[in-house]
């Protein structure tokens, strides 16, 4: 049995439904949906994403963590609590730079760089207003260099330079005298 089974039955469970109920609901057939539950078949991404919906669940926990039926009493949250305790990481890994939090529909960005930690502390002493224009300048500043970056012209050396203007002058000669 998979863990999306196993949470799906979960959720079906605390959504206090049958498997014939809760088949209807999703508009998928009754044998269909026993078979998602006994982990005998897969759930098309559309169902998967209505059960997180009735379950209240992000998709990333519904997918990757077993969930018990005690954890369906809080639903996830897309802002986490201004201050967190004993939360239980259940995704990512510090060195992607990714981490996801137990009751958090978010993944919460974290760094290890010294530069980047310097400039997030200095982004959050900053007020709202200029936390706002920081970011626009940034966005333009990023969205220019990216454009520049493709519109470089390639620079030859003289010998490259003037062994192509050469060939080319040949071609054009040829050309010229048929």
């Amino acid at each position: 049995m998979t863990i999306l089974s196993r949470n799906l039955r979960t959720i079906r469970k605390k959504l206090n439904c049958t498997q014939m109920v809760l088949s209807e609901v999703l508009g998928i057939g009754f044998r269909t949906y026993v078979r998602y539950e006994a982990g005998e078949r897969d759930a098309p991404i559309s169902v998967v994403i209505k059960f997180a919906k009735l379950g209240k669940v992000s998709l990333d926990r519904l997918l990757t963590t077993e969930i018990l039926l005690e954890d369906l009493d809080t639903p996830d949250r897309k802002k986490p609590q201004a201050f967190m305790r004993n939360v239980e990481v259940i995704g990512g890994r510090i060195e992607e730079g990714r981490l996801m939090f137990k009751g958090l529909l978010n993944d919460n960005l974290v760094t290890t760089n010294e530069e980047e930690q310097k400039l997030l502390t200095l982004f959050r002493k900053a007020g709202r207003p200029n936390r706002e224009k920081y970011l626009l300048d940034l966005e333009w500043t990023f969205n220019n260099n990216r454009r520049s970056r493709t519109t470089v012209t390639r620079k030859f050396s003289a010998s490259t330079g003037k062994s192509t203007g050469h060939s080319k002058t040949q071609k054009l000669a040829k050309n010229i005298k048929k």
